[in-house]
């Protein structure tokens, strides 16, 4: 049986994200959902999905344009939380219709609820990047635990997170039994660059192998020069041309200009602000969940 591929985090124009720090600037990929398709089908991808944020009027669209495609699966991430803790959770869903959407987004405020539907509804759904932090939450045991039985799948591997955070996702994985998967989680047109593999015959065989503990993950982590160079520095060159068209006067046109000056010069100190983010999260996972108390400190220093 071949293997077919699948970039299963990916982000289209739909996306819209707020700047940290920044009142009033969002970002969203300039990438069109055809032109993630087509990007997609080009670096070899059997099977696309698009995972914008909290909608599914991506995928609608390229529906609408392309009619209904083989290859082709409705998905979403669903921004959530842990209740107790507040830690963030992201939730993606494949596979679901305009009702099923309205409800996820419903449940929203609750993981364990948006979970819960999934499993109701028979939808494959896997909790992204397990170790996110998006907020100054933190880690209460039980609880993620918990969600960590409810789910049938981690994605273990993320292209926009260092390979710390990965490793122990997928150690994370492997230990309780639970499927795997990743994804690019690109913003900037960079499909493929982290896919899953599986051996099988269409969609619904490719999600069920990834449950059954048959896929492989393929691509890479991210690096400070890659985040750089791939995430950092194509995103800002976006957001400055999208709110530069949007500018009426001088006032708002100064404004762009600071802060695109700002953000360049500044462009150093965020990258290693957000690695070390990501290495504090990591510190805070392995001293608050026991499954992870094998693993050696040293790992932090090496990264």
């Amino acid at each position: 049986m071949p293997l077919m591929k699948m970039d299963m985090h990916v982000h289209s124009c739909f996306s819209v994200e707020q700047i940290p720090g920044v009142k009033g600037v969002t970002f969203s990929p300039r990438e069109t959902p055809d032109e993630i398709y087509a990007r997609a089908k080009g670096r070899g991808m059997d099977y696309v999905t698009i995972t914008d944020h909290d909608t599914i009027a991506g995928c609608l669209d390229l529906l609408s344009r392309r009619g209904d495609l083989s290859d082709f699966i409705i998905g979403e991430e669903v921004s959530t939380q842990l209740p107790h803790s507040r830690l963030t959770v992201h939730i993606n869903v494949y596979g679901h219709n305009e009702e099923q959407h309205r409800e996820l987004q419903r449940r929203r405020p609750d993981a364990f609820e948006v979970v819960r539907y999934c499993r109701e509804q028979g939808l494959y759904c896997a909790w992204n990047h397990p170790f996110y932090r998006e907020n100054l939450s933190t880690i209460e045991e039980p609880e993620f635990m918990e969600l960590v039985k409810q789910v049938d799948v981690l994605e273990v591997r993320n292209g926009g997170r260092m390979q710390l955070l990965n490793v122990l996702a997928e150690e994370l994985a492997v230990r309780e039994g639970k499927g795997m998967q990743g994804g690019s989680d690109t913003h900037t047109g960079n499909v493929g660059s982290v896919y899953t593999a599986v051996p099988c015959h269409d969609l619904a065989s490719f999600f069920a192998g990834i449950r059954a503990g048959n896929s492989r993950i393929v691509g890479h982590h991210s690096t400070p020069r890659t985040f750089l160079l791939h995430n950092y520095l194509v995103g800002r060159r976006q957001v400055l041309d999208q709110h530069w068209r949007l500018a009426t006067g001088a006032t708002q046109t100064m404004r762009v200009l600071w802060l695109g000056a700002l953000s360049l010069a500044l462009s150093p100190w965020i990258v290693r602000n957000h690695f070390r983010g990501q290495v504090e999260m990591a510190r805070l996972a392995l001293n608050r969940l026991g499954i992870l108390h094998h693993v050696e400190e040293w790992v932090l220093d090496v990264a």
